[in-house]
């Protein structure tokens, strides 16, 4: 793949402190031939030190889209939403909840944070396709056999 090619994929924040979690996606978006720059991390501290290039994260892209865990280590999901709605540079990337919890009450309260879609776990590549088939700044693109996750803008 080119440089070019390379640079236009879209650039995926998992904040997600559960491995096998973090495997499933991998394995689910590989299978289907799915393109992307993936990033992960394993806590709400570390999602913030990538969001605002700081503390390691320096060289950080910025995401075009984020999938959040609630219940992280250190600093919880929701407090990461929190600092996103509240830096104007954040505010616009789009943020999806994964959640182990299906009750309305979570999803209301993600929903008022600013999260645009809210996952239950388990995740199935039908979930992911489908938040990303609804979300303006992502966009797939047939590259040969694969597909790629390509940003819009």
């Amino acid at each position: 793949m080119s440089d070019d090619a390379h640079s236009s994929l879209a650039q995926v924040l998992f904040v997600e402190d559960s491995a096998a979690e973090m495997r499933l996606v991998n394995v689910l978006l590989t299978q289907a031939g799915v393109e992307f720059d993936g990033h992960w991390v394993t806590s709400g501290e570390d999602a913030l030190a990538f969001l605002n290039q700081d503390k390691g994260f320096e060289s950080a892209p910025r995401p075009d889209i984020v999938f959040l865990d609630l219940n992280l280590p250190r600093l919880p999901g929701d407090s990461v939403m929190q600092h996103m709605l509240g830096k104007e540079d954040l505010r616009a990337i789009p943020c999806v909840i994964l959640s182990g919890s299906d009750f309305e009450d979570d999803v209301i309260n993600a929903r008022e944070q600013g999260a645009i879609h809210y996952l239950v776990k388990p995740l199935t590549y039908e979930k992911l396709c489908e938040v990303v088939a609804r979300t303006s700044r992502l966009r797939f693109r047939r590259v040969g056999n694969d597909l790629q996750l390509q940003s819009a803008h």
